[in-house]
């Protein structure tokens, strides 16, 4: 089995070359290191969830602050982003909250180091004529969830507006569709993705369907997580600020430029996986406002008071003991590659 993949942009090729003649001209004392390589093991298929870091590959922006960015692709049949960092496989993982920690209750001294997500796209689904926008509409409604531990969230969002747990749920699987066939009130969902569904549907958003998203219902959690181990944060510190100096600077660069960042995942990184363009198009359109939420958003930063809030309930709630976030997170990371970005 192929576990990793190593890109190399078409730019990168030509300026390889173009390096190896310059290399020449230099003499055997003047040899200087080459940028670090940096692994990353991604959670999913190569796709524009990823635009920005594939942009900062394309136009060198990992380069310019002495990393070279690889990548392994996840999707079906393939290891666990978690497995690859913990095996040495990768430097850097993509992961989210609960898989993240129950990685460090088994003896993984993982390290997070940001966020993707400057707004969580969890999101719940509903029909226009029963619309779930505020916690109280919860009450009484039949909620499709894809896995039993998603009570545990809505149990969160309920109980930090002071009310009961008034509510059934229906397993479902990932398609929005049993929503539109009445089999449930509302639907657990991600804003970037079913959504598009309903959309393909002829349905319009805020008409014929609702989607509100959990952290505007009082659920405020952090998904896309980046982390890395804490030897190789200790031993590798400035290739890892760089690396999400470099990343930093491919989604600013993807939120200015959408189709920049559409096309160097259509025509480059994902394309041999058949992807839908006008999906890719609408995911990308929904999914910028939740990474970079405002002109002046610290991309990729941690906000603890949103790790020992609700995410805490929920870990807690399912049987887990939360450590102290200073122990596994790393907030100067983001704060010294904004530096350099400035």
């Amino acid at each position: 089995m192929k576990f990793a993949s190593n890109v190399v942009p078409r730019r990168a090729f030509m300026q390889m070359g173009a390096g190896a003649a310059a290399f020449a001209g230099f003499s055997r004392f003047s040899f200087a290191a080459g940028p670090t390589k940096v692994t990353t093991a991604n959670g999913w298929v190569s796709n524009v969830q990823y635009s920005g870091f594939f942009l900062g590959i394309e136009r060198g922006y990992f380069e310019e602050f002495g990393v070279k960015a690889e990548f392994m692709p996840g999707g079906p049949n393939t290891p666990d982003t978690l497995v690859s960092l913990s095996a040495g496989q990768a430097e850097i993982a993509t992961a989210n909250w609960l898989p993240f920690f129950d990685a460090v209750q088994k003896g993984n001294d993982f390290v997070l180091i940001g966020a993707q997500w400057a707004k969580s796209p969890a999101a719940v689904m509903s029909m226009a004529k029963k619309p779930l926008l505020k916690p109280d509409d919860i009450l009484g409604m039949k909620i499709l969830i894809q896995k039993p531990s998603d009570t545990q969230i809505i149990d969160a969002i309920l109980d930090g507006a002071g009310l009961p747990h008034d509510y059934t749920t229906a397993p479902t699987g990932f398609s929005p569709e049993p929503l539109l066939a009445g089999d449930g009130d509302a639907y657990l969902a991600f804003a970037t993705n079913q959504p598009i569904t309903l959309e393909k549907m002829g349905l319009v958003a805020g008409k014929d369907f609702h989607v509100t998203l959990l952290d505007d219902l009082g659920y405020h959690v952090t998904q896309g997580l980046y982390l890395t181990t804490r030897k190789y944060l200790t031993e590798n510190r400035a290739a890892v600020v760089g690396y999400m100096a470099g990343m930093i600077k491919g989604w600013k660069a993807a939120a200015a430029e959408p189709e920049a960042a559409l096309d160097v995942v259509l025509n480059n990184y994902g394309a041999d996986l058949g992807l839908d363009a006008a999906q890719q198009k609408r995911q990308n359109e929904l999914q910028m406002p939740l990474v970079a939420p405002t002109p002046d958003t610290r991309l990729f930063a941690l906000t603890p008071s949103v790790f020992t809030g609700p995410m805490t309930t929920v870990a807690k709630a399912a049987g887990r003991t939360v450590p102290d976030f200073e122990k596994i997170a790393d907030t100067t990371v983001v704060d010294e590659a904004l530096a350099k970005l400035a």
